[in-house]
């Protein structure tokens, strides 16, 4: 099944001017959502993060003996509250939208009111909805923790992601249909099939999964990149095509066609280092924070102008030479959010200026420094 799925004067000076810049805005984003191929190195110009930097939101997260984080590196938002995971056993952490600890719960476990693996997690109203890839289910937990009931998944997608009324569902090149590989499988609010897609025609014969989830929130719509994809799809109105291809030239490894034939070629080809294998792009609005690896361990920082196809390396290294904890988790509009290390800002501040820095109601920099948890940011980037 195939579904298929942009005074009186001064009142109307003002309301011109203002219609003006709506439509302005409009015309952008939609230049911005026209396909663009956007040519990169793996040699490029070095800049600091901090000179990167216009301007930081700062949000301090409440340490207490429960609420001991060992990272944010995603959290879901409703009704004034921050409901993320942190460190690999399964916890789950609430806090306020001013950083205050309100309580965690951890329903890892085999039991039927468990989940196995704590991968693609979000919160509707009240309901916190947690995907089991492993178990091919939903569960659903109220804000403390309390089961709420389980919905199963007929076809098991690797990362699941809700979309309009319903889920997109990433099949990271596994079979279903027979012979037939779709990529993408679109399910309805109980998780029923109704539709899917195969973006990709080329899928890498062995896959490699990840708990990195290859769909994103995209405004009202989605972005999906599989894994060891050169193109970022984007998924809007139930339409599934391509947005942005990161063009690595000879430098990517999959455009070998030995490498996509051969896995034991192509592990030794990741293990020589000298090619991209691998590359996570975090798309806004304007600016793509991406991250590419020419081997297992060496990574590198790209900051890229949609506009202009503009882009700088970033040099995530402090005045003291070790680097900063700056881990990005989405953009909102033209801001990035990210996380980093309550013991990093002092640092971050002096380099970007307090007057470049303002605090969330309730945050202080006295009460970060004391804490061990790590700080969110709201990040706005200079133009370049």
């Amino acid at each position: 099944m195939k579904r298929f799925f942009a005074a009186v004067l001064i009142t109307t000076l003002f309301t011109a001017c203002g219609g003006e810049k709506e439509t302005a805005t409009k015309v952008a984003q939609q230049a911005n959502n026209e396909f663009k191929v956007i040519p990169l190195t793996i040699e490029s110009e070095k800049r600091k993060l901090s000179d990167l930097i216009e301007s930081i939101e700062v949000l301090g997260l409440e340490e207490t003996d429960e609420g001991l984080l060992s990272g944010v590196y995603n959290f879901s938002q409703a009704n004034n509250r921050l409901v993320f995971p942190s460190g690999t056993k399964g916890d789950v952490f609430v806090y306020t939208d001013q950083g205050k600890f309100i309580s965690t719960f951890n329903r890892q476990g085999d039991g039927p009111e468990e989940y196995g693996l704590l991968q693609s997690f979000w919160v509707k109203n009240d309901t916190l909805f947690v995907h089991d890839s492993q178990r091919g289910s939903v569960n659903q937990y109220d804000i403390d923790g309390k089961y709420l009931g389980q919905l199963k998944l007929n076809v098991k997608p690797t990362h699941l992601y809700p979309y309009q009324d319903g889920y997109v569902g990433d099949m990271s090149g596994k079979l279903i249909n027979d012979s037939l590989k779709f990529n993408l499988v679109f399910y309805d609010e109980q998780l029923n099939v109704i539709g899917m897609e195969n973006p990709y025609k080329d899928v890498i014969p062995f896959p490699i999964v990840t708990t990195l989830n290859s769909l994103a929130g995209y405004g009202n719509d989605l972005l999906y990149k599989e894994i060891f994809s050169d193109t970022v799809f984007i998924i809007e109105d139930d339409v599934v095509r391509p947005l942005l291809k990161i063009d690595f030239g000879g430098q990517y490894l999959w455009n070998n066609e030995k490498m996509r034939a051969n896995g034991q070629m192509a592990m030794e080809g990741i293990q020589k280092g000298d090619k991209v294998w691998i590359f996570n792009p975090k798309v806004g609005e304007s600016k793509i924070y991406l991250n590419f690896n020419t081997g297992f361990t060496e990574a590198v920082w790209l900051m890229i102008d949609r506009d202009s196809g503009e882009y700088v390396q970033i040099d995530v290294k402090k005045n003291a030479g070790e680097n900063y904890t700056f881990s990005p988790i989405r953009w909102n509009g033209d801001v990035l959010l990210a996380s980093l290390n309550s013991f990093d800002l002092a640092e971050l501040i002096r380099e970007i200026g307090a007057e470049n820095t303002t605090f969330k109601q309730g945050s202080t920099l006295e009460s970060i420094e004391s804490s061990e948890n790590p700080v969110l940011l709201w990040v706005k980037f200079k133009e370049f």
